[in-house]
């Protein structure tokens, strides 16, 4: 008997060698820290580097990891060693510690220096000997320094449809919990789009002004601003929620039964002002308001077709700008073309280097007679705001050779066409049928009979009806105010469908984001005020104002503080996300319940 046995052949891929070492940029003095050397190898023999001015607390704690990988018959195998030392700073300054040093049976290897500021701690002592209270312990004394927010602008001064970047940052030396009641500038007199903007769960540490903060980035926007002059972006607000002691300290039991509580900060930022400046000059031709570096690109796709055949002209813009606010190109072209609206495609990303990408029309064109034509270039300008100065693009003439298609009739181009659907031309007459026609004698006269009287007095009672359900819906289409509230209840339904599918697919920034934009939509055509200038107190007082029962407008509130709460805070895992929208569909069914009595 033979037996066949399949071979897997072992490596150890040559994977790259990895000796690496990190630690917290910034500490206080006295605070314990950890210092982590990670490899992806084999080795002995670690040696640290002179700590200086760190004293070693305790270490090293050492963890590894091995896998083993099959593919295509090929195995592979990783393994990685983790190597935590926990050190103490001693004095204030900022300190290098070199590179550590391993060995292999062949080699040896070194890790790269790490630097590491040690500022005084939170009461401006220098020694480890006097260590500062924690923050969480004594916050009856909250100021202004303790947890702020600032909105920071990558350029005060622009001009009129040029980028900027405005960023929204959250600093805090306190226990931070949560973010409730988060209110946004409603940055009138822009064109304003987000970038995306990971949920905050951790702070990154930050020195300010010789003192650690926790810090973290809220929000990015990317704004263009729409008109000349001073522009004022106002104030962002939020409340913090942070952790405060409510027992004494030194009783083991106040840390097991409730020994902290959550105390509310309000916190806003001071307004800030942008300086936009008209663009200059006289504007070339061909521009539509483009501000940013861009580049044009015109394609005919086939050059060569027959009469009543179609083809595709695409017209593309590319760069850096309001692309989001471009229009198409006018475009001349030659008589006897039968062109379509064009359809838009956009591939436009918001990022911290602005609104960058494509966007691409492409017209369907039909040439109806034949003969040797020119597309007229394409020109396209826009306003450069790095040199300040104008610029005009070109996209050349394009060639096209049309050849008379089948049942195709000779004759000149006819201007003024009319954009219909497509159809074979020259087919659409048919001859009169002159044998095979059988003729019946009818033995009654319609005249005078009742389908008679009927063929007249029918059009007239439709035509009225008609008239009658034409005027109605011009009265309704004219009450904007009213099918703004009629079509309420219909959109906030058509949002929570989509927080539905967010919810199933457990995406629960989504999910969070869909429900604000259901409720503060709803709102905003139930009460007729504009989605930018809603806020609690205007919209609460509204509905109040309409018959909506008081504790239901809580209710209301506080489920907007929940979704607010889980989207900004650092931690939003323990909301319950069927909870929400549960309780959300039910409120804005009562509220559309009352507001219809």
């Amino acid at each position: 008997m033979v037996l066949f046995v399949p071979l897997i052949s072992i490596s150890t891929y040559a994977q790259e060698i990895r000796f690496t070492a990190s630690a917290q940029e910034v500490v206080e003095v006295g605070e314990q820290f950890r210092l982590t050397y990670s490899l992806n190898f084999n080795a002995t023999g670690l040696r640290l580097p002179d700590l200086g001015n760190f004293q070693l607390i305790s270490g090293p704690a050492t963890s590894s990891s091995s896998s083993v990988q099959i593919i295509n018959g090929e195995m592979t195998r990783t393994h990685n060693v983790t190597f935590t030392y926990v050190l103490r700073a001693t004095e204030t300054g900022e300190f290098s510690l070199g590179p550590a040093t391993v060995t292999t049976e062949s080699d040896q290897f070194s890790s790269n220096p790490v630097t590491i500021e040690v500022v005084a701690d939170s009461q401006g002592r220098q020694a480890a000997s006097e260590r500062t209270p924690s923050r969480t312990e004594g916050i009856s004394d909250v100021s202004g320094k303790d947890v702020f927010v600032r909105i920071f602008l990558d350029k005060k001064e622009v001009f009129q449809g040029e980028a900027l970047r405005a960023t929204i940052k959250l600093y805090s030396k306190l226990d931070l919990t949560g973010i409730e009641n988060v209110r946004f500038p409603s940055f009138s007199s822009f064109y304003q789009q987000n970038i995306e903007t990971p949920p905050l769960r951790n702070l990154d540490r930050e020195v300010i002004d010789g003192e650690i903060y926790g810090t973290g980035i809220l929000r990015q926007i990317i704004l263009f601003p729409q008109r000349s002059g001073e522009i004022k972006i106002d104030s962002f607000e939020m409340d913090a929620l942070v952790r405060q002691r409510t027992g004494r300290r030194g009783s083991l039991f106040d840390d097991f039964f409730g020994g902290f509580e959550n105390r509310r900060i309000p916190v806003k930022t001071d307004p800030v002002i942008v300086n936009v400046k008209p663009l200059p000059g006289t504007r070339p031709a061909g521009f539509e308001g483009a501000v940013g570096s861009f580049s044009l690109d015109a394609r005919l796709d086939p050059d060569q077709v027959r009469t009543n055949e179609a083809l595709n002209f695409q017209v593309t813009i590319s760069g850096n700008g309001n692309l989001g606010l471009l229009s198409p190109p006018g475009i001349d072209f030659p008589d006897g073309f039968e062109v379509y609206d064009p359809n838009t495609r956009e591939n436009i990303k918001n990022s911290s280097n602005g609104q960058e990408g494509t966007i691409t029309w492409e017209y369907l064109i039909i040439p109806r007679s034949a003969g040797n034509y020119t597309i007229p270039p394409v020109q396209f300008s826009y306003f450069d705001p790095e040199v300040a100065r104008y610029r005009s693009l070109e996209s050349g003439g394009i060639n096209l050779l049309v050849e008379k298609g089948e049942d195709t009739a000779d004759g000149p181009a006819v201007a003024g066409h009319v954009r219909e659907d497509l159809r074979v031309v020259g087919s659409d007459i048919r001859f009169i049928k002159t044998t095979g026609v059988v003729l019946k004698k009818i033995d009654h006269d319609l005249y005078g009979s009742l389908p008679f009287y009927l063929w007249y007095i029918a059009p007239v009672i439709i035509l009225t009806v008609f008239i009658l359900l034409q005027n109605k819906s011009i009265r309704n289409k004219a009450d904007i105010a009213r099918m703004k509230n009629r079509r309420a209840g219909k959109m906030a339904r058509g949002r929570l469908k989509v927080a539905g599918r967010h919810l199933r697919e457990d995406n629960s920034q989504q999910f969070f984001e869909e429900t604000l934009k259901a409720i503060w939509g709803y709102l905003s055509d139930k009460l007729l005020i504009p989605v930018s200038e809603l806020n609690r107190q205007n919209s609460g007082s509204a509905l109040i104002e309409k018959g909506v029962p008081e504790n239901d407008v809580k209710k209301l509130m506080a489920i907007i503080d929940e979704c607010e709460f889980a989207r900004y805070a650092p931690s939003s895992g323990s909301t319950d996300m069927n909870l929400v929208y549960n309780d959300t569909v039910k409120i804005l069914t009562l509220i559309e319940q009352s507001t219809k009595r």
